[in-house]
């Protein structure tokens, strides 16, 4: 409720008060993975932000399926939110979902975003795109890479085709590597990447590589909706498997942040272990990845940790294989016994989708 509140009253006073600002950046709650529940994705480009003189602001959207601290560091968009859903359900069903966007935005624009005036929106995973075109059509607007992209993800490339929303509100991305950048290019027939795509990579700090192996599993459940519930119990009858045929090794398994109860975890909890809710204890602790299809193989891949694949559900989510090539495909007990050979393979691999952040050429992309 304070959060609310809170949200109200800035939102209220900005009726009438104007808040220029060079950027404004804008990101859903569940995004908060800090320590102290802060939004790492952002950290990098806030300090540019601040070292070359650009005005920011940030704002939260509250999500209620998460248990994701609040990040105390941003302005709650609650109240906003809340009349976002209400105008939404009000619309016509059919309507197209950008369409509601820009009318919900051209409504806000006159009224409570009024007062709200920035020449650059950057959002994590596409949020509130249509909206905020229209409460400053002169803006630019970007979408940051979170996670993977491949050839097949749909708020970006479908069967050749860029993603309305995206070419609609005329998006640009800011991506983590150049591998990134040719899957979409090569999928995109009509070179809206070529042109909307820029890579300012990310700033990443090894700490420590894993150059003795231990027998310590790190295991990313991929227990989501995203899968149907055959598909989710296909996957959990999988992993008990490869736990039972690995019993020398101890598995530590860390929850998918969107999970929401899909299956029923306790058939693991005799045979594994919770993994620490820090993923940079866990990158110290394990040696090997488990996973479906994880995008934590590639931040693993950072401290040469290889990944190992489960193979049930391949057919469908099959991303690291065709589009990223992941090297390798061998199981558990093959990569311990090759260790040295698999993590130097995976450290070179990483390498071809994650560059050094470029602080110059995220400035440059800026109004």
């Amino acid at each position: 409720m304070m959060k609310f509140v809170q949200s109200f009253l800035f939102f209220f006073k900005h009726i009438f008060i104007a808040n220029k600002v060079d950027v404004l950046f804008y990101y859903p709650q569940h995004f908060n993975r800090g320590e102290n529940g802060e939004n790492l994705f952002f950290e990098t480009l806030y300090e540019s932000c601040k070292i070359h003189g650009k005005s920011f602001l940030v704002f939260e959207e509250p999500d209620f399926k998460t248990d994701k601290p609040r990040n105390n560091q941003a302005i709650p968009f609650d109240f906003i939110y809340l009349i976002i859903i209400i105008l939404r359900k009000l619309f016509k069903s059919e309507m197209n979902i950008v369409v509601k966007g820009k009318k919900i935005g051209r409504f806000l624009s006159k009224t409570f975003l009024r007062g709200i005036k920035f020449k650059n929106y950057i959002v994590l995973s596409q949020s509130m795109l249509p909206i905020f075109s229209e409460v400053n059509p002169d803006s630019r607007l970007f979408d940051m890479q979170h996670g993977i992209i491949y050839s097949g993800k749909e708020n970006y490339i479908s069967k050749g085709v860029v993603s309305e929303n995206l070419i609609k509100n005329n998006v640009n991305l800011l991506l983590n590597g150049n591998g990134f950048k040719a899957i979409l290019e090569k999928s995109d027939s009509s070179d809206y990447f070529k042109n909307n795509a820029h890579i300012i990579g990310v700033k990443t700090k090894p700490s420590f590589s894993h150059k003795l192996v231990n027998k310590n599993i790190l295991v990313t459940l991929q227990f989501t909706e995203d899968h149907s519930k055959e598909q989710n119990k296909i996957l959990l009858e999988e992993l008990l498997e490869v736990v039972e045929n690995n019993r020398t090794f101890t598995f530590f398994i860390r929850n998918h942040p969107r999970f929401n109860n899909e299956v029923d975890l306790s058939v693991l909890s005799s045979k594994t272990k919770l993994a620490p809710s820090l993923l940079s204890d866990c990158f110290k602790l394990c040696s090997i990845h488990l996973t479906s299809y994880s995008t934590t193989t590639f931040e693993c891949a950072e401290f040469g940790i290889p990944t190992v694949f489960l193979k049930s559900l391949e057919n469908e989510f099959n991303i690291f294989k065709l589009d990223y090539k992941y090297p390798g495909n061998d199981d558990i007990q093959s990569v311990f016994d090759n260790y040295k050979k698999h993590t130097e393979e995976v450290v070179l691999w990483k390498k071809q989708f994650y560059t050094a952040y470029d602080d110059k050429k995220f400035i440059s992309l800026l109004k």
